[in-house]
């Protein structure tokens, strides 16, 4: 049961050098581990169709990052360590791992105890950033779409522990939003309540994560630059010395981006299979991602997989920025 911050990690932080913190749950829970496949449709440019999808798709994010000239840092947990700074050769076996599934708080411990592999949530990722170094954090998180408040939430109530993190965590998680499959305006107000601020990058509508976001989502403020951003991170963090995240929401391509509304009644099919499967809250999320994915014909697959890389390289120009 250890803590494993790699070398790379420490030193980058005591130089200041730009670091940008992936996540691993979208590798062992959120992404085929197979090959690309024509039900899929066409593969995208970003990513080695040779490669298992999900492998390519950590390729794919590590190379979009260093492009910018940051460092990709991949958080999980191998064998029950929790590595913040996977080498490529732990990061690889994690992917391969078909019993890898997910850890966020509440199950963190117990799968430490365990000695599982696991990939870390936006939850637990977070946690990797602020224990890498407790008094100078990783500042900068890249990922695809934040957990939030479920729909029909007031008959049951399912609210991701990702806002717990974000609350506590002096990071700027670099996302598309939410999935919309979560019930937006109340994860909006939710993350208000708690003191993280949402700016859009040059949009003012909150991200939908793999659809466009239409002029009923909620309304946030808009960042017009990278610059915009980091200096309002710099205020939150050094001038008014609060402790939460900044969540910088990002849309999905346009040339990638599914029609808003157009998965609403998918997801509704959806959501009763996964009810009817008697599985507990933690499946929720990747049941009902991988039937969107067969209903759409990959559409969905391709736009979360675009807008992965995208957030990484912008994260990756974020991270630049602020060691400037």
């Amino acid at each position: 049961m250890t803590l494993v911050v790699s070398e790379q990690v420490t030193k980058a932080l005591q130089s200041n050098s730009p670091i940008v913190a992936l996540e691993t749950a979208v590798l062992t829970a959120g992404l085929p581990r197979t090959q690309w496949n024509d039900s899929f449709g066409s593969c995208p440019s970003c990513i080695d169709e040779a490669l298992p999808i999900n492998w390519a798709l950590a390729k794919a994010m590590t190379h979009a990052v260093a492009s910018t000239g940051a460092i990709a840092v991949w958080i999980g947990m191998l064998r029950g360590k929790f590595i913040i700074g996977l080498t490529q050769d732990e990061l690889h076996e994690l992917a391969h791992d078909e019993t890898a599934t997910k850890v966020s708080y509440a199950t963190f411990a117990n799968a430490m105890r365990q000695k599982q592999s696991s990939g870390t949530t936006v939850a637990a990722t977070l946690l990797g950033c602020k224990l890498a170094n407790p008094d100078n954090p990783i500042r900068v998180f890249a990922t695809g779409g934040i957990g939030g408040i479920h729909q029909n939430w007031a008959n049951r109530l399912d609210v991701s522990a990702d806002l717990t993190a974000l609350a506590t965590t002096p990071t700027c998680v670099v996302a598309s939003g939410a999935k919309s499959i979560l019930d937006l305006h109340a994860t909006v107000e939710a993350l208000e309540t708690i003191g993280v601020p949402i700016l859009g990058m040059q949009c003012d509508r909150f991200p939908t994560f793999i659809e466009n976001s239409g002029a009923l989502d909620p309304k946030i403020a808009c960042a017009s630059s990278i610059e915009e951003l980091a200096n309002t991170c710099n205020i939150h963090w050094h001038t008014l010395h609060l402790k939460s995240a900044v969540l910088a929401g990002v849309p999905v391509p346009n040339t990638v981006a599914l029609d808003r509304g157009s998965l609403e009644e998918a997801l509704a099919q959806a959501e009763h299979a996964w009810l009817e499967t008697g599985m507990p809250s933690i499946t929720r999320t990747p049941y009902l991602l991988e039937a969107l994915a067969e209903i759409t014909s990959g559409a969905s697959l391709i736009a979360n997989i675009e807008l992965l890389c995208n957030n990484a390289r912008i994260a990756g120009q974020l991270a630049v920025t602020l060691s400037g």
